[in-house]
């Protein structure tokens, strides 16, 4: 009897409501809402199996997208593949209950079986819609791996072919194309065209005659898909050249806003500007135009085929060789069949676009050179080699700097002098291997630049280019170069920042701005003046002690004071036994120098101790030409 619990009813307290049972309603319900809470669950699974933190996907260098870039694709392929062979067989059940309803139901006045076909139906569509929405789904995702796959390999392409002086063959614009064009309609169309012929084989097992009215009709939108693809083809390549040349340039007029402004050329900019976007909106509307013809066509052609399948059905079942129920399914899956190609003529721009995109990234990627692995080698002193160096201009056509030779031995300063043009700041360039040299060599103690990691020889290296160039970004992050933070390495590349600012005469400067060094820089480094930028930029090529630091005309922004910052870091940096090259036209500079290398018209013409070379240059300047004081008039 201990374990004994005695249940008695509860009468309900007066007033209040017996509970009643759930009506069906509210069984519907409860139905409707553990599906929902079952997709989103599934939703949710599907979404944390593929949302990757950016972090931890591997980004594969230029040379490895080509082999190793699909195949990081293969199971977003695999299952969108799977999903929708699932999708198109589901397809199917809309014909299929058409053709039992009419066919069993309605004769034999089955409201059972109908409302078991129906349940089946629901059930049939409701997996359906799941299915299409992780397809999707999927297919975002798939968009998403290609961007945090190929980003940084396009990135990296595109500086290299910036640095060579010539236009990347690819740029992010394209990972966008195909972007939109995985995530498109058009692409939902592609999956499902392989499918096609699963309906078209169906009409054939309803009866011979609509299967080959659904042979017929698929030929025919097949027809205007490829007339529509050979009459886009060459605008689509036009926009796509026009649309990457159109922004590249407007880019670039926006960042000389203030030039163009002082010089009085806003609108003659502007409409210049204007004539070249509408070259680009002209070939987008033609694309557009071609476009939207087939569209139509197409979709006229596909309801033409819809409504003779019908008629062609009920034909067929007045001839009693079908039944009424087969007039139904028919129709079905007539649209069905050619909906994928309508969509995809629908599409073409954007599939078309991805395509073009596909092949120049291809292009980009076949043509990289692949990576090799680097022996570490020992931190270099600063015995700087140049060996018959030739090199290019910017443009990577004009060649500026033919056959140099020298070598400069730690502790050196080294002031670099010649007329414009003689070939100075592409011998900076190369030196602080911004540019790579078209032959000869240049050795850090010993082993070639091609030798070294490019980071690690970097980090040896502190350059200050002629044309100051800081980033969006804190004072502080510029001069460390951006480099990772973390707990451990914070305290440390502070004081490293703090060192270089001290060194070039820049801290007490920065301390003045409103932030410090976490002020904030706008794009190209905006909000200080040239002569700050310069100092911050001096900062940073003296970040973390470089053995070589290559100065090209350091000076040129710098008042008195700067100056003597400047000739300050120069001395510290020949202390440390560290190497300088300095180009300067200032006397202040090259006063300070232990050694001085002239140049004209690209070439090493001398190149030894300050007062040697100076000697030389003053022996070999032409005598003034005596002006006479008197003397007729003419």
């Amino acid at each position: 009897m201990a374990g004994l619990k005695l249940k008695f009813p509860q009468l309900p307290k007066f007033g209040a409501r017996a509970r009643e049972p759930k009506r069906p309603s509210e069984h519907a319900l409860a139905a409707l809402a553990w599906v929902r809470e079952r997709t989103r669950s599934v939703r949710r699974r599907i979404d944390g199996f593929f949302d990757v933190p950016f972090e931890s996907v591997e980004g594969f260098s230029a040379a490895q997208m080509v082999s190793r870039g699909p195949q990081s694709l293969r199971t977003h392929v695999a299952l969108i593949l799977t999903f929708s062979a699932a999708i198109n067989l589901l397809y199917l059940a809309p014909s299929l209950y058409m053709l039992q309803v009419y066919d069993r139901v309605i004769p034999t006045s089955g409201i059972l079986t109908l409302v078991l076909l129906s349940i089946v139906l629901v059930v049939s569509l409701a997996v359906l819609a799941l299915l299409d929405s992780i397809r999707s789904r999927l297919l975002a995702r798939a968009a998403v791996r290609v961007e945090r796959v190929a980003a940084d390999a396009v990135i990296e392409a595109g500086m290299r072919a910036r640095r060579a002086g010539a236009l990347p063959d690819a740029s992010p614009r394209d990972l966008d194309n195909i972007r939109a064009a995985i995530t498109s309609p058009a692409a939902t169309g592609l999956l499902d065209l392989p499918w096609t012929p699963l309906f078209i084989f169906v009409c054939f097992v309803i009866h011979f005659w609509l299967g080959v009215m659904a042979i017929a009709g698929a030929v025919l939108i097949l027809v205007l898909a490829l007339a529509n693809e050979r009459r886009s083809r060459d605008s689509i390549w036009r926009l796509s050249n026009l649309a990457t040349r159109f922004y590249t340039a407007s880019e670039t007029d926006l960042s000389s806003a203030e030039t163009i402004h002082a010089l009085g050329a806003n609108k003659r900019f502007r409409d210049r500007r204007a004539r070249s976007r509408s070259e680009f909106v002209g070939a987008q509307t033609e694309v557009a135009m071609a476009g939207a013809g087939y569209s139509a066509a197409t979709k006229a052609v596909r309801m033409l085929l819809q409504s003779a399948a019908l008629g062609l059905g009920a034909y067929l079942a007045v001839e009693r060789q079908i039944s009424p129920g087969a007039i139904i399914a028919a129709t079905i899956l007539t649209a069905r069949a050619f909906a994928p190609v309508e969509q995809i003529v629908g599409g073409w721009r954007q599939i078309g676009l991805g395509y073009t995109s596909y092949l120049a990234l291809r292009k980009l990627f076949t043509g990289a050179a692949g990576e090799v692995e680097r022996t570490p080698l020992p931190e270099p002193t600063g015995k700087l080699d140049v060996e018959q160096v030739t090199a290019t201009a910017p443009d990577g056509r004009t060649v500026a700097l033919s056959q140099a030779s020298f070598s400069v031995n730690p502790g050196d300063v080294v002031g670099v002098i010649g007329p414009s043009g003689a070939g100075k700041t592409t011998l900076a360039r190369v030196l602080a291997n911004a540019a790579m040299p078209r032959a000869g060599a240049v050795r850090l103690d010993g082993a070639r630049y091609s030798d070294w990691d490019d980071e690690a020889l970097a980090r040896n290296i502190g350059y200050l280019p002629q044309r100051i160039e800081l980033f969006d970004g804190t004072i502080a992050d510029n001069i460390a170069s951006f480099a990772p933070k973390t707990a451990e390495t914070a305290e440390a590349i502070g004081r490293k920042v703090v060192a270089a600012a001290t060194q070039a005469g820049a801290h007490e400067m920065i301390l003045r701005l409103p932030r410090g060094y976490e002020t904030e820089l706008g794009p190209a480094g905006a909000g200080i003046s040239p002569g700050q930028a310069q100092r911050i930029a001096l900062a940073r090529a003296l970040f973390d002690e470089p053995c070589l630091v290559v100065l090209d005309e350091p000076n040129s922004h710098l008042d008195q004071e700067g100056e003597a910052a400047l000739a300050s870091a120069i001395q510290a940096v020949r202390a440390r036994r560290g190497v300088a090259i300095v180009i300067a036209h200032r006397a202040g500079i090259i006063g300070i120098v232990d050694k001085i290398l002239v140049m004209r018209d690209g070439r090493v013409v001398e190149y030894g101790p300050r007062q040697a070379v100076l000697a030389k240059l003053q022996a070999a300047a032409p005598a003034p030409t005596p002006v006479p004081v008197g003397g007729s008039r003419q």
